[in-house]
């Protein structure tokens, strides 16, 4: 009897092993099933615009010198070198006025204020040497008194950076921007150089034309702006950005 229940034993423990070992690969089969499905969802606009800011988010601020050279049709501006200087969130400050001729979405583009004020949404895709490009569509939220704005974006989907830019702040003007970038310390990827080309489609007879002189009417231009001496995280005072409000109040 004491052989029997013996061996009932043995058998019941190959059965519970059986069973335990049938429930070890069945979630291990569910695991990959779910890593499977996820990784098969296409990805969103508002989770590309969140891999920029957390591949941006490190840099707290810096400090970075700008050489400019304007190309500008019916203007003549000497080449220029500035100063900007950035800071989290979303504090800017440009030592000449002249670069407003270049939208600041694109002199410092910062992932945190294109989700504060666009609506995005994935215009296409492509393979570019190997890397994922998204384009995205961005609608600016509605802002009383200001009119809808939209920009498109190209999103080099390793770096998570913006490596082309197109605004039409106008009717008859569009602006579009290239992006290179350096990588800093080995982890800050930040502009090295940009190259903005500014279209505007005037036509002769325009109300804008007749307006304004020759010299005050440019249509079409490049600007390049080379990015060098960046000092990052080095703990910037409020100080310099609240004095650019000061100037404005004045």
């Amino acid at each position: 009897m004491n052989q029997n229940r013996r061996q009932r034993d043995r058998l019941n423990g190959k059965e519970q092993g059986h069973s335990m070992k049938k429930n070890l690969l069945m979630c291990m089969v569910l695991m990959v099933a779910a890593s499977q499905y996820t990784l098969a969802q296409p990805i969103t606009a508002a989770q590309i615009l969140q891999k920029m800011k957390q591949q941006f988010d490190p840099v707290k601020d810096y400090t970075v010198t700008m050489n400019a050279t304007v190309n500008m049709e019916r203007m003549q501006i000497p080449e220029m070198i500035v100063t900007l200087y950035f800071k989290q969130p979303d504090k800017i400050h440009i030592e000449s006025k002249n670069f407003a001729m270049v939208p600041k979405e694109a002199i410092a583009l910062n992932p945190t204020q294109l989700i504060d004020k666009f609506d995005a949404t994935i215009a296409g895709k492509e393979e570019k040497d190997n890397t994922t490009i998204y384009k995205l569509r961005l609608i600016s939220k509605p802002e009383k008194g200001k009119p809808v704005r939209e920009n498109y974006v190209w999103v080099d989907g390793s770096r998570w950076v913006v490596t082309h830019f197109e605004s039409t702040p106008s009717d008859v003007r569009k602006i579009s921007v290239d992006l290179e970038y350096v990588v800093l310390d080995g982890k800050y990827i930040l502009p090295s150089k940009i190259a903005a080309k500014m279209d505007a489609q005037q036509p002769p007879d325009s109300s804008a034309e007749k307006m304004y002189s020759p010299q005050r009417m440019p249509r079409k231009g490049n600007i390049t702006i080379l990015y060098s001496d960046y000092k990052v995280n080095t703990g910037l005072s409020d100080e310099i950005f609240d004095k650019k409000k000061e100037e404005k109040k004045k």
